[in-house]
């Protein structure tokens, strides 16, 4: 999608179905959020820029670790999330550091130049249609010896929290069209020389890209079939499924719930995420 599609995209019905999810991916990716808010060492950071904040949980998150006199600014295009996200700045406290919101698509609003010293992101820099261009824009507003700091996915074949159930669904569906895999999405930088790339053309320097392994909880359901139906709905199996007949869809979850057996445990179904941790500075 163009920049102009995903702002369409995340201001019509699937802005309003992740709002409707923020809790629940609040506590899914909250100990990626602080596993990276502790592997890129943020203890001299004070004005942070929180890019392609949703919900706003991240961006609270950063708030609270920064502390009081910092500021942290989430940056979103999607109003329905950034609905929500409002509603956590009265969740900051006093010795959090001041939270605010913008609608805005990052990757050509006109920031302040020199106004943050650090960029940072959970999942949120993925979809720029023309990632340099992007990140060079974001690196405008960074201050001299500022950080950026994100998580993104490593390859689809390396997460099986999506290609398991994946290639369980598609025992019983056409196969879609093989995606360009640079093109906007979960995974466009699941190649990390591309992804070096691309933060060099934007003039980033000291680029860090360490792998980090997570275990992804889908804690809301208590029964393995509860629990697919969960993933689906946040996960690439729910846009396979649309529109498929009743018959389908049973074949579909009842392959997805004997592939994730192994993987359902203690009451919830535990995945193995694999992430890059990226950061990098103004040189």
């Amino acid at each position: 999608m163009s920049n102009e599609e995903q702002i369409a995209y995340w201001n019509g019905e699937t802005g309003q179905h992740w709002a409707k999810k923020d809790d629940m991916m609040s506590r899914l990716l909250q100990p990626v959020c602080m596993a990276l808010m502790d592997h890129a060492d943020l203890g001299d950071c004070r004005s942070a820029l929180d890019i392609g904040c949703g919900g706003g949980s991240q961006s609270l998150m950063l708030a609270q670790r920064l502390g009081a006199g910092a500021s942290v600014l989430g940056v979103d295009i999607s109003a329905p999330m950034l609905a929500i996200a409002e509603q956590k700045i009265a969740l900051a406290g006093e010795a959090a550091a001041s939270l605010e919101f913008l609608q805005a698509d990052a990757a050509v609003h006109a920031f302040e130049k020199d106004s943050f010293d650090l960029l940072f992101s959970r999942f949120g820099v993925m979809f720029f249609d023309d990632p340099v261009a992007a990140f060079s824009n974001l690196r405008g507003a960074l201050q001299d010896n500022g950080k950026l700091a994100f998580a993104c996915w490593q390859s689809l074949a390396d997460n099986d929290w999506t290609r398991v159930p994946v290639q369980a669904a598609l025992q019983h569906l056409p196969t879609p069209e093989a995606p360009d895999p640079h093109a906007p999405g979960p995974f466009a930088f699941a190649d990390p020389d591309r992804l070096r790339g691309i933060l060099q053309a934007a003039g980033f320097a000291d680029i860090g890209i360490e792998p980090s392994s997570h275990e992804i909880v889908f804690g809301e359901a208590d029964t393995l079939e509860a629990s697919v139906r969960q993933m689906a709905e946040i996960g690439p199996v729910g846009r396979l499924v649309a529109g498929q007949d009743d018959d389908t869809l049973a074949k579909v979850f009842s392959s997805i719930e004997e592939a994730l057996a192994p993987f359902f445990h203690d009451g919830a179904l535990r995945m193995p995420g694999a992430i890059w941790f990226v950061t990098a500075s103004t040189g």
